[in-house]
């Protein structure tokens, strides 16, 4: 038995946004890995979102930088964040491949990432961000099409 989903939950979430920016920043509880990074929407509007995270020494190798997929998921979720500012009730996204660009070492603490739509099709948006940690320099930038996906519908 498959479960049905009337919306996607952070779609919703970045719509209520939309149409009350006075509620940011925001803390994202939809999702456990978004809970673990301590995600908050900072900012929201078409085509654009700014989140901030904060990411403890439980995500850091042993040199105490913080991994590499770490900077790669907050970006991705940046640019998730970003995509459904432009879809409809009844899809989610999926990221189809993401290009990530490191720039330099980032050490276990706050991140802010801008994200923005690039482009949107019928079936692909195009996204880009980037990652900055908190003296403002950029650590990470990355783009990726994102895969608009119908949800499936009641039974």
């Amino acid at each position: 038995m498959s479960a049905s989903l009337a919306d996607h939950p952070e779609r919703a979430l970045i719509h209520h946004l939309l149409l009350a920016p006075g509620l940011a920043p925001l803390a994202v509880t939809t999702n456990p890995l978004a809970v673990s990074f301590r995600m908050q929407i900072e900012a929201c509007r078409p085509d654009h979102v700014r989140a901030s995270f904060h990411i403890d020494t439980g995500f850091t190798q042993g040199n105490g930088v913080v991994q590499g997929g770490i900077l790669a998921a907050m970006l991705d979720f940046g640019m998730i964040f970003a995509a459904f500012t432009r879809t409809d009730t009844g899809h989610t996204l999926a990221t189809v491949t993401q290009t990530t660009n490191y720039l330099r070492p980032a050490l276990a603490g706050d991140f802010t990432v801008d994200a923005e739509v690039e482009r949107a099709g019928r079936l692909l948006i195009h996204t880009r961000a980037t990652l900055s940690s908190t003296d403002g320099k950029p650590v990470a930038t990355a783009s990726a099409p994102i895969a608009l996906i119908p949800l499936p519908h009641a039974s």
